[in-house]
């Protein structure tokens, strides 16, 4: 059975931003940003102003927890991949498999909640949050603590953000870009985790031409195919 945090949601983009910042931190600058702004143009403003990290964060909060995950593994992926990290693969594949038959027999493949909790590597942060979309984080036989499913998304943009600082390319902010570009398009329902199961969300994006602007990248960047061109 999939678990419940698992199934998927109805989100609005004309919801405000303050729903999803209630659950993660941002910068300085970020919280000069209105917060009651609808969430799409919270992202967009974020985008504008260069706050990558940041808009990364809210990405990945705003996502339900099933997508949000999902965002985790492809973009951690993409940056491990290139540093050849034995083991890190293998790790990532057994997440992929939850994340598509999210049950509670496949979440405890990943680990125990002692084990999961006590990693805070890159990947740890990751198994972190799919640890939170189950039913008990006790390590205690017999005691139940039930997760809080709020904290899946800020586990996963902490993840993210831990693994742009380890892209082995020039640009760190190259990185950010894409992994934005990747939120942006799972948001509409593109890269899913299965075709058949894929929710389309209402996507935060503001322009109907599936182009996201970059403070620094004039003339915007078209979303698809964002890993064909990634230079190092």
């Amino acid at each position: 059975m999939t678990l419940p945090t698992m199934q998927p949601v109805e989100l609005s983009t004309n919801g405000p931003a303050s729903a999803t910042l209630a659950h993660i931190r941002v910068s300085e600058r970020a919280q000069g940003i209105l917060p009651t702004l609808p969430a799409y143009r919270y992202v967009d403003t974020l985008i504008q102003q260069g706050l990558r990290a940041d808009a990364v964060r809210f990405i990945a909060a705003w996502l339900p927890p099933r997508e949000s995950v999902w965002y985790g593994i492809l973009g951690v992926w993409q940056s491990y991949r290139l540093l050849h990290q034995p083991g890190v693969k293998e790790l990532l594949e057994k997440l992929a498999h939850y994340v598509i038959d999210p049950t509670q027999a496949g979440l405890d493949v990943l680990g125990s909640p002692r084990e999961l909790m006590h990693d805070s590597s890159t990947t740890g942060q990751l198994m972190q949050a799919a640890l939170y979309t189950g039913n008990n984080i006790s390590s205690h036989r017999g005691k139940t603590i039930k997760p809080k499913p709020a904290l899946v998304g800020r586990m996963v943009g902490l993840a993210l953000v831990s693994a742009a600082g380890k892209w082995p390319g020039k640009d760190q902010n190259e990185c950010l870009d894409q992994f934005i570009s990747m939120g942006l398009d799972i948001a509409e329902g593109k890269d899913s985790y299965a075709e058949k199961t894929k929710q389309k969300l209402p996507g935060l994006r503001e322009e109907a031409d599936e182009k996201v602007f970059f403070g620094t990248a004039p003339g915007g960047r078209v979303s698809s195919n964002i890993w064909e061109n990634w230079k190092m």
